[in-house]
């Protein structure tokens, strides 16, 4: 039997066998450094912020210099050399409102990198969380079937010394043999199962090589609290802050493509000097203003409206549509994060009740006063009950991750 301090120290036994192992605050510290997928969201965001930047270059001045060099000496006529420096600035004054529509467009796809982020964090958070309490079930279940080995085992010897009193038959030895074979193919499941966990972590980590990870303590968590206004709470999760920043986009994106039925208006002016020698003394100046005014495209510029509109439309019916199915993912995610907590409640409960059964049945059995089936029920009823509240503690973690997930929301700073 698994007394209930043993239970409660599993963590511990862990912890005298590895005494590197990883805890939780070290993991959330070494999955925000070296993840990999988290370092890209961060440089889409500062790539987008470049480009959100070079994005207003259109309402600025455009400078440049320059210098030439001519030699004309094999020519016919005019025979020679010059030299020619110039300096010459360009204004848009107008451009059909380009450059505020990919002014906007830019602060869009600066939002939407900036969503997606917060969006890869809050995976992170969950899949980190989840991990890790998925390795701590693989390490806790370890022990938990060295354990059910061990009290099988007693089991069996115990059931072998009454058959050979004659007090038991050979149905209920042969029944005890394989439930301990039984027994010993699940503990060889757990410790493989022990790898693919350890690989797991190590991938969210960011680590290349799992071997002999292990992780001490558990996941914090938190009770339930009174169910939010779901509503309101979809409002600030990043995926529909993505739609939108698409959706804005895409309202630029008609703007822009309308551009091609407005004029253009250039004013321009330049500098230079022009000789014989270097540096050259003649001058020249010249400005310029100059007006473009579009007569016909082709259709290019009416089916490009059109195709923007249409792109348009397609991106607030993705909003709408992503807004209801998040809604229903909040509210489920809630329910079972509240559904995990009593489970884990009830499921302990029984677990106690299940311990004292055991003791209570294994002393009258062994008194003669309970008969096999009867205490091979209620040995069966503990070790199922030790496992299921294992699966529940870890259950109850990946309830609270997916909730928070769900929100947009996450311990990776």
């Amino acid at each position: 039997m698994l007394p209930a301090l043993l239970w409660g120290l599993m963590p511990s036994l862990w912890a005298a066998a590895a005494p590197g192992a990883l805890v939780w605050e070290a993991s959330v510290e070494e999955t925000a450094a070296a993840n990999p997928e988290l370092r890209a969201a961060r440089a889409g965001v500062t790539a987008a912020g470049h480009s959100a930047s070079a994005a207003h270059s259109g309402n600025l001045p455009q400078l440049s210099a320059g210098a030439g060099y001519s030699d004309s000496s094999g020519s016919a006529t005019a025979a020679g050399t010059s030299y020619s420096t110039s300096l010459s600035l360009s204004q848009n004054l107008f451009s059909g409102f380009q450059d505020s529509a990919r002014i906007e467009q830019g602060a869009a796809a600066l939002a939407q990198a900036e969503a997606s982020l917060a969006s890869t964090r809050a995976r992170l958070s969950q899949e980190l969380k989840s991990a890790f309490a998925g390795l701590q079930f693989a390490q806790d279940n370890v022990t938990l079937t060295d354990k059910i080995v061990q009290r099988l085992a007693e089991n069996l010897r115990l059931v072998e010394l009454r058959f050979e009193g004659g007090r038991e038959n050979k149905g209920s030895l042969l029944l005890t043999q394989a439930t301990l074979a039984q027994a010993r193919y699940e503990n060889l499941q757990a410790r493989q199962t022990l790898a693919s966990a350890q690989a797991q972590l190590a991938r969210v980590l960011g680590r290349g090589e799992p071997a002999g990870l292990q992780v001490l303590g558990g996941v914090p968590v938190s009770l339930p609290e009174p169910a939010p206004d779901f509503p309101q709470l979809v409002q600030r999760i990043p995926e529909l802050l993505q739609a939108r920043a698409q959706e804005r986009s895409a309202v630029a994106g008609v703007t822009l493509a309308r551009s091609g039925f407005y004029p253009s208006v250039d004013v321009s002016g330049s500098v230079a000097r022009e000789g014989e020698n270097w540096m050259p003394d003649g001058d020249r100046r010249t400005v310029g203003l100059n007006l473009t005014l579009p007569l016909f495209s082709g259709g290019r510029d009416y089916y490009t409206t059109k195709s923007a509109a249409a792109s348009l439309e397609a991106a607030s019916s993705n909003r709408d549509n992503l807004e209801r199915q998040l809604l229903v993912r909040l509210k489920q995610a809630y329910a079972s994060y509240v559904e995990s907590e009593e489970k884990l409640k009830v499921d302990r409960a029984f677990l106690d009740a299940a311990v004292l059964r055991a003791e209570i049945a294994r002393s009258r059995y062994n008194n003669g006063l309970m008969s096999f089936e009867d205490w091979d029920r209620i040995e069966n009823d503990l070790i199922q009950r030790q496992k299921t509240v294992l699966q529940s503690q870890r259950d109850r973690v990946t309830a609270e991750a997916a909730w928070e997930q769900a929100q947009g929301k996450g311990v990776i700073p």
